[in-house]
């Protein structure tokens, strides 16, 4: 499952709240993202699913990755973190910038949606 959050826990959270305001990393890094409740209602459709699950691996994930810096704007967008300033991020490189998935096989598999569309959206509808 791609990182699991919710209004109060995720890397949203510690990077804004609980950390050195200091991010390790470059801000356009991509970050996969899953609601806490959309990854339990996956794990539900693939028990529901049965046999035709049985010994397969799913990638989940809400299909919008966004990057680090993505991440604090759209948490800087709720009320709960509206006061919180953006933090700085570690020395930009060249190494690989993260991996997009593509959760197109295990949506159509398991017949399952993300509730919540996107972090940014959650986080916009949040207060």
């Amino acid at each position: 499952m791609a990182g699991l959050y919710t209004l109060d826990r995720g890397a949203h959270n510690y990077w804004l709240e609980k950390g050195d305001g200091n991010i390790k990393g470059s801000r356009d890094g991509i970050i996969n993202l899953l609601h806490y409740d959309d990854a339990a209602g996956a794990c539900i459709a693939a028990l529901k699913t049965g046999e035709e699950a049985k010994g397969k691996t799913f990638l989940i994930s809400d299909g919008h990755p966004t990057t680090r810096g993505g991440i604090c704007e759209s948490a800087l967008k709720s009320k709960r973190y509206g006061g919180l300033s953006m933090p700085s991020f570690g020395e930009e490189d060249q190494a690989e910038k993260g991996k997009i998935y593509d959760g197109s096989w295990t949506e159509e598999l398991l017949n399952w949606k993300p509730r919540y569309e996107s972090f940014d959206m959650f986080m916009e509808n949040s207060q």
